[in-house]
């Protein structure tokens, strides 16, 4: 038998914390595209690329 995960109900803080987190990689990765079609190469995305994962690893770190 399996225990049943328990979970609250999120607050509203923490709902506004992920929405701004989730727009905040939508941004980064809007960034990301725009420069790589812009022509510019991983000296300018690699910083993003890298911000991009440390906001993703929140996100993730959050939902655990």
């Amino acid at each position: 038998m399996t225990a049943a995960l328990k979970t609250s109900p999120l607050s509203l803080a923490e709902t506004k914390a992920n929405l701004a987190a989730a727009q905040a990689a939508a941004a980064i990765a809007q960034a990301i595209a725009a420069y790589q079609a812009a022509g510019y190469g991983s000296l300018v995305t690699q910083p993003l690329h890298e911000a991009l994962a440390h906001v993703n690893h929140s996100i993730r770190e959050v939902k655990s």
